[in-house]
């Protein structure tokens, strides 16, 4: 198909369209997140320029809207993509159904822009280390769209999903982005840390099917043992395992296997893989699962 700028009227949708409003549905992205996640998809692109040409056809076909990013970085301040109700209608096959939030829509507050680029970039590494590994991110709910009932605040997650493995195991996750703007430890504000371990231990005492909260850290190293020793103050029960891992956002970007990457920390284990316990399906060599040798 040409990559001239094409009207609403001519605009013949292709797969590679599908998945590009798919991807848009779950979060807002740049042209390199597109680049990146679409190397999971059937159809890769095989350079930014072509992603770039495609949005900008989408944009003008009345699917998506653009704008730029505040935070800048190599290559200055990018633009980032959102669907129009057109696009999101076009995902959700209804020409009658409304956003899942009053802002879905909208241009995101400049005091928004480094947890959503951050929250972005999470998003997409999942995708791509779930794809590495043949396995499947199910049930996917954006940011403030799965509401969590704990007293007297309900919990709005930044993310929730399922990741079903091969051999039928799954295992469901909300994701928390800390950007460190809240108190780690305080008894007074809801949103601390704190607080909002507390509020997901109530949902998880009552859930018939157990889940894990995920913080992703975009500070410092300190700030991550300090979110990991509030932690070990929430359990389930005395002989359960703390429900909450927590990770440095650039540790879990690192690497393409990241759900296999012993970067993860909790209070009873520090570096250790999300899915440590499913090591030996995917046949994967971890020190954590060797026996000591003999002397």
């Amino acid at each position: 198909m040409t990559t001239k700028s094409i009207t609403k009227s001519r605009w013949q949708k292709t797969a590679r369209d599908d998945d590009i409003l798919v991807a848009l549905a779950r979060c807002p992205l740049t042209a390199e997140e597109i680049l990146k996640l679409s190397q999971t998809w059937s159809q890769p692109f095989l350079s930014l320029r072509r992603v770039q040409e495609r949005m900008k056809d989408l944009t003008t076909a009345g699917q998506l809207h653009s704008w730029r990013y505040a935070t800048t970085g190599p290559g200055g301040a990018r633009l980032y993509y959102k669907l129009t109700l057109a696009g999101y209608r076009t995902v959700m096959q209804d020409d009658h159904i409304e956003p899942p939030t009053k802002r879905f829509f909208h241009e995101i507050s400049p005091g928004r822009h480094r947890h959503q680029r951050a929250l972005s970039q999470f998003i997409v590494q999942t995708y791509a280390a779930a794809h590495h590994r043949g396995i499947k991110v199910m049930d996917y709910h954006p940011e403030n769209t799965f509401r969590i009932d704990c007293g007297e605040r309900p919990l709005w997650p930044d993310a929730r999903f399922t990741l079903a493995l091969p051999n039928g195991t799954q295992f469901s996750y909300c994701v928390e982005l800390d950007n460190s703007t809240e108190s780690v430890l305080s008894y007074k504000s809801a949103d601390s840390i704190s607080s909002k371990m507390g509020r997901y231990l109530v949902d998880m005492v009552v859930m018939p099917q157990p889940y894990r909260v995920l913080f992703a850290i975009t500070g410092s190293s300190d700030r991550l043992r300090h979110i990991v020793d509030v932690a070990g103050q929430y359990k389930i029960s005395e002989q359960s395992l703390s429900p909450f891992y927590v990770v440095l956002l650039d540790d879990y970007l690192a690497h393409p296997d990241a759900f296999f990457r012993p970067c993860f920390h909790s209070p009873q284990n520090r570096n250790i893989p999300l899915l440590r316990s499913q090591s030996r399906q995917f046949q994967i060599a971890s020190p954590f699962l060797e026996r000591p040798k003999a002397l």
